[in-house]
């Protein structure tokens, strides 16, 4: 335990310096507003997308769909919580006027730019194939709760179109016919793959460190609303998602990728989706860079604290 919590620290220092260099390309006006959403487009609709197929050109083994399939049960469950608990305490018809931005910031995690490569320095392409689950399930609901959080005008058959066809559900699909049939992604095709699927930590994190230079971070943490808001991301929601987990006879593998990826700060896209349907979105720009800072501290104590209890 206390060899991955040392690998887990380690790769968040590494994230963090990566971060760095985007803050400091920013600041330097190397890279602009424009360039950061155009890297962004870049990573989610490419890098990530090839990261779950590159994950999925394994053998077929029965055990490894098997898990798979408790990943992504595992991955409906955290969430499922987190919808619960953030309906529970902002509730539309409460004090709080941006409900909706909160009810997003507590529910979606940064699963992709940050759980990513904290399950591929632990556990290798075994981490990044278990944690494709949790970014299925996130895609899912993210394309149909969430835009009905957020906007009351798309209907019924676009929710259901956008939950099933965008980047991570897509590249889900494809990955498993690799994997569930005797097909093999050709050699040529697949060196590319894993190429782009390379460029996930270091342009994630660029693209974070660019994203907290236009933050003032001064008026984040001061902001009481977005501790409470964090708070819930980071550490009420994980504890009661780990101690349920730990209830269950999961393997400690895919119980800690699974926590990892539950116990990841505010995902980017509460931010960038509030901007597009006019809601809080400084909000939410707010909670997401201070939930990446603490998320530092948080992340390795969670996964310490399961060790400890589960052994």
């Amino acid at each position: 335990m206390l060899e991955n919590i040392q690998i887990l620290v380690s790769q968040i220092l590494v994230m963090f310096l990566l971060m760095a260099v985007g803050y400091v390309c920013f600041r330097l006006k190397y890279l602009n507003n424009d360039g950061a959403g155009q890297l962004s487009l870049v990573l989610t609709r490419i890098v990530a997308p090839s990261v779950i197929i590159d994950s999925f050109q394994r053998e077929f083994d029965p055990a490894l769909g098997t898990e798979l399939i408790i990943s992504a049960g595992c991955a409906f469950l955290a969430m499922g919580l987190s919808i619960v608990v953030s309906h529970i305490l902002f509730r539309a018809d409460g004090p709080h006027k941006n409900f909706a931005d909160k009810r997003m910031c507590v529910v979606f995690t940064n699963c992709g730019f940050m759980a990513l490569p904290l399950l591929d320095a632990l556990y290798g392409s075994h981490g990044l194939f278990l944690g494709s689950a949790f970014i299925a399930v996130n895609n899912i609901l993210l394309w149909s709760y969430g835009i009905t959080q957020l906007s009351h005008e798309t209907s019924r058959s676009q929710k259901i179109r956008n939950a099933v066809i965008n980047p991570g559900t897509i590249s889900v699909v494809i990955g498993l016919i690799f994997f569930l049939t005797p097909l093999d992604l050709p050699a040529i095709p697949a060196t590319c793959v894993s190429y782009l699927a390379s460029l996930n930590t270091p342009v994630a994190m660029i693209i974070l460190g660019a994203f907290l230079a236009q933050c003032d971070l001064r008026s984040c943490f001061r902001d009481k609303q977005v501790y409470y808001v964090t708070a819930l991301r980071l550490i009420v929601l994980p504890l009661i998602t780990m101690v349920i987990f730990l209830l269950l006879p999961l393997d400690s593998t895919l119980r800690n990728t699974m926590l990892i990826s539950a116990a990841a700060p505010v995902a980017m896209v509460s931010s960038m989706f509030a901007q597009v349907y006019g809601t809080d979105y400084l909000f939410s720009t707010r909670a997401v860079a201070v939930s990446t800072i603490l998320s530092a501290v948080t992340i390795p104590g969670m996964i310490a604290l399961c060790g400890l209890l589960g052994g």
